[in-house]
């Protein structure tokens, strides 16, 4: 039986909510205009970003970008919904505060049966949670080691000067180390993450809502072919939140819930999987009732960053009624998407992996974020086995000519 053919996408609309960085929308699309540009290049196609415009109210930024390939042409409006502001908010604590909050997290994962779910369910991203600890640890070992050392040698003044250097080592060390390779970020983000789960960021659920108000006004200002609401990383979960709160919207003022959910490289279950976290459970049932939600996720093995094999809306311990799957789950080889170079160079670097999911490709693979967001295909197009109608069109028109 042959497939029925998917409507071609002229005008589409995205909204992306990315993860906990501090990467505010002005370096986020400075980054999309440079992959864009390997993009073009890997699918030999024309692509161009215009100048982003910032709606400040409620941190929100939309570029156009303009596509043009041999399956004809798409305009995507491509919205950045940041919450930066957030993430350097909690980073410029004192960091005996950011200590604290994050013990406080990493102890109720564990006290509430959430870390040893994240072995159960996926132990790659399981090891993920426990590095910021190990890191930790790490540091008052050597803190402890450097103070005995000292404590041996013939120094005067007691105890002081031993302290006083196992103190420094520590403190060195944890700078150099945990800066550059991200322990007192992470920390950051178990604490934001437990907060959040827990309903206690006022200030993250009011950004929330507003940026639901925004999209409900552009998707009644507007009509286009597609829309996108698109979560990576943290934003796996915050993007359901934001969908669960339009299509609330929507419902109350009599209009259609018409969209669809993308999640990519998606945490989504660190938040579903702890027993507390019930509003993000009823938020998540909810959805599954709107029939004309669609939503695809995309998970790769070589993202530790993600739950791999994983399906969001079983782990979380619901049932729905669907005829469809929901999500509809598409397992990615980061490998496949980049040349043999490129991966060998980027595959230890477990961030820049995880990275790739909103990145350009440079081979061209059925997995492309930006074929996905600014290409004429329809996310329904995607198929595990079948590149992009971009490539198809382009051997059509090579065969007649």
């Amino acid at each position: 039986m042959s497939e029925v053919a998917q409507p071609s996408v002229s005008r589409r609309a995205v909204f992306l909510v990315g993860g906990y960085e501090r990467n505010d929308a002005a370096g986020f699309f400075r980054r999309i205009g440079r992959e864009m540009d390997r993009f073009c290049k890997c699918w030999s196609v024309e692509a161009t970003l215009e100048t982003p415009v910032e709606h400040a109210q409620v941190s929100v930024t939309t570029a156009a970008a303009d596509y043009r390939g041999p399956d004809g042409a798409c305009r995507s409006d491509i919205t950045f919904l940041s919450f930066d502001d957030i993430v350097k908010t909690d980073g410029a604590r004192p960091f005996v505060v950011r200590l604290f909050a994050y013990l406080v997290a990493f102890f109720d994962y564990v006290l509430s049966g959430t870390m040893f779910r994240f072995f159960a369910t996926n132990w790659r991203f399981a090891l993920y949670f426990l590095y910021p600890f190990v890191m930790l640890v790490f540091f008052a070992w050597l803190a402890t080691a450097a103070y005995r050392l000292a404590d041996h040698l013939p120094l005067p003044g007691g105890p002081l000067l031993p302290l006083i250097v196992g103190a420094g080592v520590a403190y060195g060390v944890g700078r150099f180390i945990g800066r550059r390779y991200f322990v007192f970020h992470l920390m950051d983000l178990w604490s934001f993450s437990r907060e959040h789960l827990h309903c206690r960021r006022p200030v993250m659920d009011a950004r929330v809502d507003a940026w639901a108000g925004l999209i409900d006004e552009r998707l009644s200002a507007t009509t286009y072919d597609e829309v996108l609401l698109v979560g990576h990383s943290t934003g796996g979960a915050l993007i359901l939140d934001v969908a669960h709160q339009l299509a609330e919207r929507r419902v109350g003022e009599g209009r259609p819930v018409h969209f669809k959910l993308v999640t990519v490289g998606s945490t989504s279950l660190k938040v579903a999987l702890h027993p507390a976290a019930r509003r993000a459970r009823m938020r998540l049932e909810a959805l599954a009732r709107h029939p004309d939600i669609r939503w695809t996720e995309f998970q790769a093995l070589t993202d530790i960053i993600n739950f791999y094999k994983c399906d969001p809306y079983a782990g979380a311990g619901l049932m729905h009624q669907r005829g469809d799957a929901f999500p509809h789950q598409f397992q990615v080889r980061i490998r496949d998407m980049l040349e043999r170079d490129t991966y060998r160079r980027v595959k230890k670097n477990f961030f820049r992996v995880h990275y790739q999911f909103i990145s350009a490709n440079s081979r061209r693979y059925f997995y492309d974020f930006f074929m996905i967001c600014c290409g004429t295909r329809p996310i329904e197009a995607v198929r595990g086995d079948a590149l992009p109608i971009a490539v198809e069109a382009g051997k059509t028109a090579e065969a007649v000519s």
